[in-house]
């Protein structure tokens, strides 16, 4: 399964806080993330996203699982899409997100990181 942790994160509500939708085209494909769910524990978000490549629609939610310093950005089972470049690129984005909100925080253990080298800056 797919998935990046962020060490040294701060909390999902200041991601609340600070989301705004992700819009990102390349030339076969579009990738977006539309709208951010807060839990009311504050330990849990999911945001909706959906890819299109190739002509290929996919929805899917990437969820957010806050931990002792640190929070897992994967996608939430219940909707579990093909894991293609598209999708994985989509993750890829929330975590670069949280990385701007919280610039002091790493990347930790991942199985995405050619898709977080993209122009993230790490």
């Amino acid at each position: 399964m797919p998935h990046v942790v962020v060490e040294g994160a701060g909390d999902l509500h200041a991601l609340y806080q600070n989301f705004a939708p992700i819009l990102q085209r390349a030339e076969q494909e579009i990738l977006k993330v539309q709208e951010f769910y807060l839990a009311k524990s504050g330990r849990e978000a999911l945001l909706d996203a959906v890819v299109i490549e190739q002509g290929v629609a996919r929805s899917f939610f990437i969820q957010l699982k806050q931990h002792e310093g640190t929070i897992t950005v994967r996608l939430l089972p219940a909707t579990d899409p093909e894991k293609t470049p598209a999708v994985k690129k989509a993750m890829a984005l929330v975590a670069r997100f949280i990385r701007t909100v919280c610039p002091a925080s790493r990347y930790g253990k991942t199985n995405l990181q050619e898709f977080l080298e993209v122009g993230s800056g790490k």
